[in-house]
């Protein structure tokens, strides 16, 4: 039985992550700590042996920036990389470069916990397509009008864009299909999505998930897409201390 192992991880900490703001499709950069854990995301790839040989990005600089880093450590800056707004973080509407601080006490605990985790909660919509904020060139190019272009996500409807996407071209495509070992480097809700959809969470059980920045994890399907095994961290430790820090964004007062 063949085993196709697809690399996934969360970009480094962004200066946004840092300074405790909604990112969504803001284009923030990586901040000096991420640019380090995307180093260490390198070493532990090269650590256990695995050799991408294509990349899929988001098209978010915090994205992108990680998955060169983790390329040049790796020697592999010559791999083809894909860019996608489908595999962009969840967008997160009007809450979108506020405060997780501020919005956790306009909101309420119950509410700000529902918004950010419940698999339904979806934020105040923006009004309108900025093309100085977060919405600009660099989609004009791809499959989509920019009109249709989200506005304010759930986790359902991220999911909605990225998993036939994930399927077709990521596993079907490259990870199967062509044989490769595939690297994708994204956002924590996109991770979040990965793992419902090949663990089959409830949607009421994947609001107790949450993602580290700057860990790798791997995921390793038969041929027929399925997992032979869980889904597992190349660094445990380190990821239960990440997933620790992100479940606690926001709730201090």
């Amino acid at each position: 039985m063949a085993v196709h192992k697809l690399i996934i991880l969360r970009h480094g900490e962004s200066e946004w992550n840092h300074e405790n703001r909604f990112c969504g499709w803001i284009d923030i950069p990586l901040s000096e700590k991420g640019r380090d854990e995307a180093k260490f995301a390198g070493h532990l790839i090269q650590k256990y042996n695995l050799k991408p040989t294509i990349t899929y990005t988001s098209k978010l600089t915090r994205s992108i920036q990680t998955g060169d880093i983790i390329l040049e450590e790796l020697g592999r800056l010559w791999c083809d990389v894909v860019k996608t707004w489908r595999l962009n973080e969840r967008h997160y509407g009007a809450f979108q470069g506020r405060d997780k601080n501020e919005v956790y006490r306009e909101l309420g605990a119950e509410k700000y916990q529902y918004i950010r985790r419940n698999y339904n909660g979806t934020p105040p919509p923006m009004e309108t397509q900025y093309k100085d904020d977060c919405i600009d060139e660099r989609y004009e190019v791809d499959d989509v009008d920019i009109a249709d272009l989200p506005r304010g996500e759930s986790l359902k409807l991220v999911m909605e864009r990225v998993i036939p996407y994930l399927r077709k071209e990521i596993v079907e495509g490259s990870l199967i299909g062509d044989n490769k070992t595939v690297l994708v480097v994204t956002h924590g809700s996109i991770v979040r999505s990965v793992i419902k959809y090949f663990k089959g969470v409830s949607d009421a059980d994947i609001s107790k998930i949450n993602v580290p920045t700057g860990v790798p994890m791997v995921f390793e399907l038969d041929d027929d897409c399925n997992m032979v095994k869980d889904y597992y961290y190349l660094d445990p430790e380190l990821a239960k201390k990440g997933i620790e820090k992100v479940s606690n964004e926001g709730t201090k007062k």
